[in-house]
């Protein structure tokens, strides 16, 4: 058992034996023009809606849940972990399964990762690190006023970038943006180079 499940296992039996006292619980929903996923679109350029479940304890530890319609089928994304501030600096540990039931039996569809994020001021970085043969991930990120832009690059992949701008209307947080990703030609990945304007709508 490598050191990143081995940390979610000892999260589950904290939890698990009430160490974790105070929690709360929060959900959320979206409705995606596009889902997009590190600059590539997951649900063939179409509208899409999801919506998740997070349980927070005070210590800082999570667990949750997140579903998304992806073609005829679903994602369905499960993770937990550790986040909270250490001075200045923010950082988020965690691990996540990015599982997909209606593909079941079909190889290298399901995947699992073990992250990192930190955030320092208005800048952020994030490393996920795939786990058995998936591909690693690292992205940077920036955010001025209700503006971001976000740089990653996906090992064996390619590389892409956000740029967003937020706000809210009502009872819901709007986010317009646009997305591009450039496929790495040296790879077997079976992408293509794409962008996309996006609107996401969600139910605060």
């Amino acid at each position: 058992m490598n050191k990143f499940k081995l940390l979610i296992v000892s999260i589950s039996l904290i939890l698990a034996s009430g160490i974790a006292s105070a929690a709360s619980v929060s959900a959320n929903a979206t409705l995606q023009s596009d889902y997009t996923w590190r600059g590539m679109t997951q649900n063939n350029g179409d509208a899409s809606i999801n919506g998740g479940l997070d349980v927070e304890f005070d210590s800082g530890f999570y667990v949750g849940t997140w579903a998304a319609a992806v073609g005829s089928g679903a994602e369905v994304d499960y993770y937990g972990g550790l986040a909270g501030e250490m001075g200045n600096i923010s950082y988020d540990i965690g691990y996540i399964k990015f599982d997909y039931p209606a593909l079941t039996g079909t190889d290298n569809v399901d995947f699992e990762e073990a992250y990192l994020g930190l955030g320092i001021g208005d800048f952020g970085f994030s490393f996920a690190s795939g786990q058995d043969s998936a591909s690693d991930n690292i992205e940077i990120s920036y955010g001025f006023g209700d503006f971001g832009f976000a740089y990653g690059e996906y090992d064996d992949t390619g590389d892409y970038f956000y740029l967003t701008y937020g706000f809210e209307l009502g009872d819901f947080a709007l986010t317009v943006g646009y997305t591009e990703f450039d496929d790495d030609p040296d790879t077997a990945a079976m992408t293509a180079d794409e962008d996309a304007f996006f609107l996401d709508i969600t139910l605060l």
